[in-house]
This record gives structure tokens, C-alpha cells and sequence, in this order.
């Protein structure tokens, strides 16, 4: 199951390097406001894939349960409360984006590059984050093929619009950053419309029917009660990274923030396979716990801690002799070019506790057992990466802020096995 969803993680990476390589092209300005978006645009997806996650979760209960009305009905619901909280936060943030990046340090030139960007993707939010939400609706069913297709298609017109919308071509003007930015929601909000079709037409899981009240707040109810935590747990993560990118721009300014931007999606274009995991063990977990096959559920776990030892350290043994490599496509900065490798190479020796954290908090969630996954992500911030990650750069500079957040990382996985193995137990 893991294998097709390796495809639609490369083409999500696909889309993520297009937008950054393109624009990395303008300057370094240019380079550094995308460091800073990259943080605010996940926080605000962050309550639509709580969302997201929670009806996942019963979705994939419900199917292997045999229930397939529940199922249909958590689908239709899901997607309603996303769109709804997502227009919510999106309205917000429109209004406050100078005060908002002005305190993640964002000031000048790159402020005014980040709004132009920002203006055009908080307009157009629930385009942006529909592909993800309706592509895990159909993972959730065990569909792991045709969320593929749909992501390449997303990949394939953001490359094609990018160049276009970026730099100018025929009749069409050179939008600079507003161009990226209305690049990413044309070919999401295509995505996201073909995505909702297949679970209408091929999976029958949209049930259009208008509930009762009753059953409408109970299956929010549900829902919220799966998908706030799962929500913010998803918003810690660009919590945290903006938190570390001020430091960065404290410690090592401009440059450093470039670093981090282009280092950031340099590892997330290595975390492929692991991403492509993660995405298995919902429907996979889900279906098995549904349908009363607990040996199975306990089987994953013991598979992926293993799998996160082994895949952190071919991936380290990658990285030493490439990073410097990598961190040349995006900048000829040379000081840009070796803080890049410098985040890439320390950063990777945590990644054992990020899958760990990762892939264990799924497993929790879509057993209906959110509290405990709450618990270890704000740790993972709070009491790990945050602290150490400050510690260090006052110690270290750049160079420890990194360690920093790599040592937060490997204590958060071990405190994720340590409950998960307590929860399954019970």
C-alpha cells in the first residue's frame, strides 16, 4: 500500500521545489519570503487536516467495520466543517498578514513580498487545502492509486504555470511572488475538484442528503473531538518552524532564513517514503481496528519502529556526500549553500524521533485514542525542540539551533513509542 503513495509524495515534493526553485530565481528576497510563508500557509491547513484526520479515522473504522452509511455520511460532514473552519481562520489571516510576519521577523522588502504572496493564497485558502483533505478521504476508503494520479496532476500544472505566471510570458504580464501564489491554487483547486468527484462517482462516499440537526452536531461532535488535537498537532509543527526560522533570522539573518527554507524542502523532498508510510497507516490501522484484528494493529507498530531506525540511516549516509550538492540548485550564495547542508546534515540524525512521532501519533488517532497523540506533540515543541532548539543557538549559533532541534525530535520519538506501547497494551 506504501509503494503508490511513494508517487504522490514525490509529486507533492515536485510541487513544493517547483514553487521554491522558480522563485529562488528572483533573489534572495524573494527566496527568504517563501521561508517565511512556508510556516503560516501550514498553520492555517493545519485545521483542515485535523479535520481532515479525525473523519478519516472513523471513515476507515466504519469501512472495516462493514458500515459503509457511516462512512458516507462522516465524508459529507467532513468536508463541510473543513470548509467551513478553513474560510474562518483564511478571513483572519487576511486581515493581519504585515503583524503577523512582522513578528516572525519578517520586515522591508521580504514583509512586502510575503504579502503579495499571502494576499493572493489566504483569498483562495480552501482551493489550496482541498486536494489534501479529499485525497484522505479516499486513502481513508484504501484508495492509495488514484490520490496519486490526482497529486501528479496538481505537480504537472504547477510546473507548467509557475514559469508563466513568475517570469512573464506573451500576453501574460510577470507577477513575480503573486504569480507563485496564484499558480498553487489554480492547480490545487483542479486537484481538489477531481478528487471530490472520484468519491462521488467511483467510491459513493458523499452523501448528499441534508441531516438532522441532532445527527449533524453528533457527527461534528465526533469529529472534533478526533480532529482538534489532530489539528493541533498538525499547526505545532509550522508553530515550531517559525519559531526557529525568527531564530535563525536573529542568528545568521537574511541568509540563514534562506537557509532554512531551502534546507526545509530539501529534507522534505528525502522524507518521501516516509511520508508515503504515514499515509498507509490510516486506512491500514483503521480498517484492521474496525474490523477487530488488534494483532495487526500491534504488528505496524513494531514494523515502523524498526523502519524508522533503518530509513534515518540510509538517509544520513545520503546526505553527507550530497548536501552541499542539493543546496546549490536553490542558491549561488555560497554562505547560503553551506548553512543548507549544515541544517540537512545534523537535522537528518533526528529524523528516527520524527517518524517515530509521526507515523505512532497516526496509529493513535485513528484507533479514536487522540488525547495521548496531543500529549506527545506538545512535548515534541514545548518541552523538546523548543527549549534545546534556543539553547543551542545561544551556545552555537546556527549550527546548534540545529542540533538543538534535531535532539528535540529524537527525545519526542521515544516518548511516542514509549505511550503508544502503553495505549495498545490496554
Amino acid at each position: 500500500m506504501t509503494l503508490p503513495g511513494i508517487g504522490g509524495m514525490l509529486a507533492i515534493m515536485i510541487f513544493n521545489l517547483t514553487d521554491t526553485w522558480y522563485v529562488s530565481r528572483l533573489g534572495t528576497d524573494q527566496l527568504a519570503a517563501m521561508g517565511f510563508t512556508f510556516a503560516v500557509v501550514m498553520a492555517v491547513g493545519a485545521l483542515a487536516m485535523g479535520f481532515s484526520s479525525g473523519a478519516a479515522s472513523i471513515i476507515s473504522r466504519a469501512l472495516g467495520a462493514k458500515n459503509r452509511k457511516l462512512a458516507a455520511r462522516t465524508v459529507s460532514d467532513g468536508l463541510v466543517l473543513t470548509i467551513f473552519g478553513t474560510v474562518v481562520i483564511s478571513a483572519v489571516g487576511y486581515f493581519s498578514i504585515d503583524p503577523l510576519f512582522s513578528l516572525l521577523g519578517a520586515e522591508g522588502r521580504v514583509l512586502e513580498l510575503v504579502h503579495e504572496y499571502m494576499q493572493i493564497w489566504f483569498l483562495f485558502a480552501v482551493a489550496a487545502i482541498m486536494p489534501p483533505v479529499s485525497d484522505g478521504c479516499l486513502r481513508a476508503a484504501g484508495d492509495m492509486v488514484r490520490p496519486v494520479i490526482v497529486m501528479c496532476l496538481c505537480a504537472l500544472l504547477n510546473v507548467i504555470l509557475d514559469p508563466i505566471l513568475i517570469f512573464g510570458w506573451g500576453p501574460v504580464p510577470a507577477l513575480g511572488m503573486k504569480g507563485a501564489a496564484i499558480a498553487t491554487v489554480i492547480a490545487r483547486a483542479l486537484g481538489g475538484s477531481v478528487s471530490l468527484i472520484l468519491l462521488h462517482i467511483k467510491h459513493r462516499l458523499i452523501d448528499w442528503t441534508v441531516p438532522h440537526t441532532r445527527e449533524l452536531v453528533q457527527s461534528w461532535r465526533e469529529i472534533i473531538r478526533l480532529g482538534i488535537p489532530a489539528a493541533i498537532t498538525q499547526a505545532l509543527n509550522p508553530i515550531a518552524q517559525g519559531f526557529y526560522i525568527r531564530i535563525a533570522a536573529g542568528v545568521g539573518g537574511v541568509q540563514a532564513v534562506a537557509a532554512m527554507a531551502t534546507g526545509t524542502r530539501i529534507e522534505a523532498f528525502l522524507l518521501i517514503i516516509a511520508m508515503a508510510y504515514g499515509t498507509t497507516i490510516v486506512p491500514f490501522v483503521g480498517h484492521n481496528y474496525g474490523a477487530a484484528a488488534h494483532h495487526r494493529v500491534q504488528e505496524v507498530r513494531r514494523i515502523s519502529t524498526w523502519f524508522a531506525l533503518l530509513y534515518s540511516a540510509v538517509a544520513f549516509l545520503l546526505l553527507l556526500p550530497t548536501a552541499k550538492f542539493m543546496s546549490g540548485w536553490f542558491s549561488s550564495d555560497p554562505l547560503i549553500i553551506h548553512l543548507s547542508a549544515i541544517y540537512l546534515i545534523i537535522a537528518v540524525t533526528g529524523h528516527t524521533g520524527v517518524y517515530l512521532s509521526m507515523w505512532l501519533s497516526k496509529m493513535l488517532n485513528v484507533i479514536g485514542k487522540p488525547r495521548p497523540v496531543l500529549g506527545i506533540n506538545l512535548s515534541r515543541v514545548f518541552l523538546f525542540i523548543i527549549p534545546l532548539s534556543l539553547l543551542g543557538s545561544r551556545l552555537a549559533g546556527f549550527t546548534g539551533l540545529v542540533a538543538g532541534i534535531a535532539l528535540g525530535n529524537l527525545l519526542s520519538g521515544g516518548l511516542a513509542y514509549w505511550v503508544t506501547h502503553r495505549q495498545l497494551a490496554h
